[in-house]
């Protein structure tokens, strides 16, 4: 069995390296990668695209509450400069 697998494997070879015409297919142009072609074209994606948007939506805005209303993180000009966490208002 493994003689037989031997054999073919040297006939394909053999007949590889006698061959006189040279494969072109590597030359061919490659298909173009679009994100229509690959997301929109198939109906079963669409409610994986819905959920990816949900959540992008939720994470940008559970991050603009977080640095709008966090008090460590100081946006405005006057308090800025602090080092330490003013607890007033």
């Amino acid at each position: 069995m493994i003689n037989s697998a031997l054999r073919q494997t040297a006939r394909v070879a053999q007949r590889r390296y006698q061959s006189s015409t040279v494969s072109t297919t590597f030359l061919a142009k490659k298909q173009e990668y679009t994100f229509q072609k690959a997301w929109l074209s198939d109906p079963s994606t669409f409610p994986m695209i819905a959920i990816m948007g949900g959540a992008a939506a939720l994470v940008a805005g559970v991050g603009v509450s977080c640095i709008l209303f966090n008090p460590d993180v100081q946006i405005s000009p006057s308090r800025r400069g602090a080092v330490v966490r003013n607890w007033e208002m």
